[in-house]
């Protein structure tokens, strides 16, 4: 009885995070992750909007799903962008910080990505599955002015950082990154015509780094490394999206410079030499 509790708590939580965050729910994706029949779908979101969120959640034909009023609040879940990213790469439902931090003797570390707003998130969302562009109001650590940029977005980026959308830029002429919390206002649609995310280089190729030791570390110390990381003959070859290689990096906290490298304890590992001047044409990017 307590799993099949459990089992509800996590699809009334689906509901939930689909609906605030992407603007539009519909059976088809709780039957498809939860296994469940239309039937069981359909009674699931009523449950939600009477018993758990009245009034929160109306059916829209032309939208052919349910959306969100627009007062729209969670009860359920924190609004926290990570729950969001938790369901959608295959935990459904609680985040792993609120399952964690749930259990005696176990935490965890969330960072406060409550900058990143719903409605900027569902806009991006609805333009990168119609291949549409938008009008953003964006500001950049070069350009820290809000200005009006049109972009036209394929994938929405948690680097486990931040967010940003993996977009062309229509005034730079080329695929960027922009990051959420730099967006003010919710976007609005734009006429110009989005170019196909295959002609996006740095996002369909990949490239393979490798990670090793610190050389300034001792040998014991290489070896604790070795083992903190996997690294099977002492070092580990990642494949990943040029368009995501120093983020991969970030989140490792290699040392990508030769400066970083020389602070062995703040950064244990680094990129192989080759491999920096492999990767420096797209690691070291402008912002947009």
């Amino acid at each position: 009885m307590a799993d099949e509790k459990l089992e509800v708590l996590r699809r009334l939580r689906a509901i939930e995070l689909l609906a605030y965050w992407e603007g539009r729910l519909v059976t088809n994706r709780l039957m498809t992750w939860f296994g469940i029949s239309r039937q069981q779908a359909s009674s699931d979101i009523k449950r939600y909007i009477s018993a758990h969120n009245p009034g929160s959640l109306y059916h829209d034909p032309g939208m052919k799903g349910y959306v969100p009023q627009g007062d729209f609040q969670p009860v359920l879940t924190t609004g926290h962008i990570n729950e969001y990213l938790d369901m959608i790469s295959g935990l459904v439902g609680e985040s792993v910080a609120v399952t964690l931090e749930s259990e005696d003797h176990l935490a965890a570390v969330q960072l406060p990505d409550r900058t990143v707003r719903p409605e900027i998130v569902r806009e991006i969302l609805r333009a990168c599955r119609s291949q549409s562009s938008i009008k953003i109001l964006y500001a950049s650590m070069t350009n820290p002015v809000w200005s009006e940029r049109v972009i036209s977005p394929h994938t929405l980026v948690y680097t486990g950082f931040r967010w940003h959308v993996r977009a062309y830029c229509h005034k730079r002429s080329e695929f960027r990154d922009f990051i959420l919390s730099r967006i003010d206002r919710t976007p609005k649609s734009a006429s110009d015509p989005a170019p196909d995310s295959v002609q996006d280089a740095l996002w369909q190729e990949r490239t393979v780094m490798t990670l090793v030791p610190n050389p300034k570390l001792n040998d014991g110390q290489k070896a604790l490394v070795e083992k903190d990381f996997g690294m099977p003959d002492g070092r580990l070859q990642i494949s990943v999206r040029k368009a995501l290689a120093h983020y991969t990096l970030q989140r490792y906290q290699a040392a990508i410079t030769v400066d970083e490298a020389a602070d062995e304890f703040k950064f244990p590992i680094v990129l192989l030499d080759s491999d920096r001047k492999k990767l420096s044409p797209y690691l070291f990017g402008s912002e947009p």
